[in-house]
């Protein structure tokens, strides 16, 4: 977002720069000036992006094609966060159809893979709250199971977040909803570790839950040790840590040294440098030119290239980390295999920040990534 909103800054000086050249007052100015010499304007502060996204009514130039490049057309773009791994697409759908066996097999094999199963119930999760009636099948047909559980305890966390909906302010209706929804989830969750206690998942549905429990770094700092006591390099539970610490810090110091010690310790967590730059960028427009940050972006690339990964449950969450990173800190080239590489996948972070324009902003992405390159 700050990728934006750093170039219409620019943008803006730059018009103020040629009005007062002109002679003009910046209102005279924007009535003298063509849509050319706004276009041409824009193309010189950044010729990466699209003159659309700074100036409403623009034409949508420059016109990327991006089909040009290998990658699929904005219409067959999805944002289904189980098609990046087929075995947890499989049993998502038959779960959407109302069969729950796929399911609990799935994370029945998964248990001990703890990067599959918060994978799978994240997955799973989306679809119990978007339709419930497979996981109360599931439950009539074998009461209580630590599988289920997990999954019932990260649906009701996902519930909230549909309940509370995806405008900035929510109404005293949907506030009073998604708290109540919260305190459900976090008790399904206390259900879920009572029934596997060795299963870091449960205490991951904790920490995703953290911001909207309102918990104060004491409370959550015991259940990030109860976490890391059963998964030290939990990517999920990283995932959303630092999410919770970019909320609650001061400034963006504490965010980083989160994601740095973690990139330290395993070159899998590499991404949340990365992460911590995108939940900064807003309050610091040269985040991206940051070295720590340049850094990340080498060492997530090269994390990808390696077949621990490249092949990994989370290879394309980190693929769209390293893209949208890319293309933020004019790397944009960079950006056009990994891409190609995500095809139709426009799912998740950092996408899924931005609501239903999700794909609208990946592909606006994608089309700076192939402008650099052109």
């Amino acid at each position: 977002m700050a990728l934006l909103l750093g170039a219409k800054t620019r943008v803006l000086m730059a018009m103020r720069k040629d009005a007062k050249r002109r002679g003009l007052s910046f209102t005279k100015y924007m009535e003298a000036v063509s849509l050319q010499e706004m276009i041409t304007l824009i193309r010189e502060v950044d010729p990466t992006v699209n003159p659309a996204d700074i100036v409403p009514g623009l034409p949508d130039i420059p016109p990327v094609d991006v089909t040009r490049w290998g990658l699929p057309p904005e219409s067959a773009l999805s944002t289904d966060l189980s098609r990046p791994v087929p075995v947890i697409g499989a049993a998502v759908a038959a779960a959407r159809a109302g069969d729950w066996r796929p399911a609990a097999q799935l994370l029945e094999r998964s248990h001990g893979d703890w990067a599959m199963r918060a994978a799978a119930v994240h997955a799973l999760g989306e679809a119990a709250a978007d339709d419930g009636a497979w996981l109360n099948a599931w439950r009539a047909a074998v009461g209580q199971d630590r599988h289920l559980a997990v999954v019932e305890a990260h649906g009701t966390f996902w519930l909230a977040w549909k309940l509370r909906g995806d405008r900035p302010e929510a109404t005293a209706g949907q506030h009073d909803a998604f708290h109540q929804t919260v305190l459900r989830a976090e008790a399904a969750a206390h259900q879920a570790i009572r029934l596997a206690p060795e299963d870091p998942t449960p205490w991951c549905t904790l920490v995703t839950l953290a911001r909207g429990r309102g918990y104060d770094p004491e409370t959550f700092a015991a259940i990030w040790r109860e976490l890391q006591a059963r998964d030290p390099l939990h990517r999920a539970g990283h995932e959303f840590a630092l999410m919770y610490w970019a909320e609650a810090a001061s400034s963006s110091e504490p965010v980083f040294a989160f994601a740095e010690r973690a990139a330290a310790a395993s070159p899998s967590l590499a991404f949340l440098v990365v992460q911590a730059a995108v939940e900064c960028e807003d309050g610091d427009e040269a985040i991206w030119r940051d070295a720590r940050v340049q850094r990340a972006l080498d060492a997530v690339s090269r994390w990808l290239s390696a077949p621990a990964g490249g092949g990994g449950v989370y290879a394309g969450a980190d693929r769209h980390w390293a893209a949208y990173g890319l293309v933020s800190a004019g790397r944009g080239a960079e950006a056009v295999p990994l891409f190609a590489q995500l095809g139709t996948d426009a799912s998740g972070r950092p996408w899924q920040d931005y609501g239903p324009d999700a794909v609208a902003v990946f592909d606006g992405f994608r089309r700076r990534a192939c402008a650099a390159a052109s």
